[in-house]
């Protein structure tokens, strides 16, 4: 089993286990979040645990050379991670995965295993007036190789060169009204 420690192989081969996902988020003030249901310490941090992560995506290997992509979902009803992505410049943070093995009193057994490394490349806020989640699409750090520069036609690229215009402001609303042309 390729880059695992001992301690981890043993657990891996015992009867049963406990695993729990533990993400990384690499704002300014980095972000530890665990699907476990208490803090976990691990990888030199501790990671909180959080009931709001709602969905964590597949993490999946491929020997095809392709962009590789995940998603992980948040519950919006926890105000701190739409504050979190309205408040910073998300596209292109670091995001990784790793999955801990845990003993009967949930201590981590051995090292941590990466399962993946990329970075955010976009945020959905979905907000039904009963329920709200904040998706984060995240993609390998191959998905700007081909990126073409260049700003972009949301209210935040607009305040980085133009700081207070609020023309962009309500660009990214969905809106069917508009009539190009005649009839």
């Amino acid at each position: 089993m390729r880059g695992l420690d001992a301690a981890t192989i043993t657990a891996l081969s015992g009867g049963s286990m406990r695993w729990a996902t533990l993400i990384k988020m690499d704002f300014a003030s980095p972000v530890y979040l665990t699907s476990w249901p208490h803090d976990i310490s691990a990888l030199g941090q501790v990671f909180s645990s959080s009931a709001h992560i709602l969905s964590i995506g597949d993490a999946k290997e491929d020997a095809n050379l392709k962009v590789g992509s995940t998603s992980l979902i948040l519950s919006g009803a926890e105000q701190s991670f739409i504050s979190l992505f309205l408040s910073n410049n998300y596209i292109n943070v670091g995001y990784s995965q790793h999955v801990a093995i845990l003993d009967d009193q949930g201590v981590v057994i051995g090292t941590p295993v990466e399962v993946y490394d990329g970075l955010i490349s976009g945020v959905t806020i979905e907000d039904s007036g009963k329920t709200s989640k904040v998706k984060i699409d995240i993609s390998s750090h191959w998905a700007d190789f081909e990126k073409k520069s260049g700003r972009k036609t949301n209210h935040n690229s607009q305040q980085v060169y133009f700081p207070g215009d609020n023309g962009f402001e309500f660009a990214a609303t969905k809106s069917t009204d508009i009539k190009w042309g005649k009839k």
